[in-house]
């Protein structure tokens, strides 16, 4: 449980505070909707059911070397991702400084084995680049810190690994 906390600072940290590209100061974000988000997120989704996790942050994250560590911990964990999960709500996320901002949706969805999660999955767009997750794993219950939708909002599986007795 301390590693998912740990991990949920790193992104919140990289959300609030990073920027994959480079922009100059008062130039547009590139247009990005909810429903260019929701495809987004189906992309993702449908990806992992066509060629299952081995492979998923080059294929379909921005932030790989994140993604990479995220996926790492689930599996390690035993979490896979089960059906495809539900939107429930999404907010826009400002640009803050040097965040290029995206929008942040709700899921609510079961693991492989049939736990209940809620996750949040944000969806960024750098200039000249479609619509792209910010960090994919999104049947972990993970979120961001200073969620629009209020701490505590996700849902954590427990540990999934069968038992060596």
């Amino acid at each position: 449980m301390a590693a998912w906390c740990s991990i949920v600072a790193v992104i919140a940290a990289c959300v609030t505070g990073c920027s994959a590209v480079p922009r100059e100061a008062g130039a547009p974000l590139p247009e990005l909707t909810r429903d260019m988000a929701e495809a987004t997120f189906r992309k993702v989704v449908d990806g992992v059911s066509e060629s299952g996790v081995t492979g998923f942050c080059s294929r379909h994250v921005r932030s790989t070397g994140s993604c990479a560590m995220l996926l790492d911990d689930a599996l390690k964990w035993c979490l896979l991702p089960g059906d495809k999960p539900r939107v429930e709500r999404a907010a826009r996320i400002p640009q803050k400084g040097r965040s290029e901002g995206g929008w942040l949706l709700e899921l609510h969805g079961r693991t492989a084995d049939g736990q209940p999660y809620v996750s949040e999955f944000f969806v960024v767009r750098s200039a000249g680049e479609p619509p792209q997750a910010a960090f994919g794993v999104y049947w972990a219950g993970l979120g961001l810190a200073g969620s629009p939708f209020g701490p505590g909002n996700t849902k954590i599986p427990r540990h999934a690994c069968p038992s060596s007795s």
